[in-house]
């Protein structure tokens, strides 16, 4: 298998389209649940009110398709992938989707990894916004494993 990892961000259109954020990110979880582990994907998504950040891996095929399938999604708009690369291991193994929306752990940590005063994964470089979501997922198991 050819392991790849694509993170990109996104704008949350949820909130624009006048749908209820709790039961529109319960369905985007309980899709990648239900959907990733058969096609080998394994990741992490992060939102706040304004943005959506995710990390897909995988086999790049089936990276690449989960990747056009949220691209065609109208709850994320105007879509920027920041790193798209091979690599030699996974960094979330174990989620077949981690999740984590904004709370104090998160801003905590996400004053380590930026500058700015809120979360804008277009405001950080791949790299930090990858180590931030590592990071949240490492630090509170609870939050990635909880449904919300």
């Amino acid at each position: 298998m050819y392991l790849f990892r694509l993170t990109y961000y996104s704008h949350n259109k949820i909130s624009q389209s006048g749908a209820n954020l709790t039961q529109e990110l319960k369905s985007i979880l309980q899709s990648c649940r239900k959907n990733n582990p058969g096609s080998g994907i394994s990741g992490a998504l992060m939102f706040s009110d304004e943005y959506f950040a995710q990390i897909l891996e995988g086999d790049r095929k089936a990276v690449t398709q989960t990747f056009c399938r949220i691209s065609l999604d109208p709850r994320h708009g105007d879509i920027v992938i920041l790193h798209a690369h091979p690599v030699e291991a996974r960094r979330f193994a174990d989620w077949t989707m981690a999740f984590a929306g904004q709370s104090e752990k998160s801003d905590a940590l996400y004053n380590k990894y930026s500058t700015y005063s809120t979360f804008n994964p277009a405001k950080m470089t791949a790299a930090s916004l990858e180590a931030l979501i590592q990071d949240l997922a490492k630090t509170d198991h609870q939050v990635a494993k909880t449904n919300i």
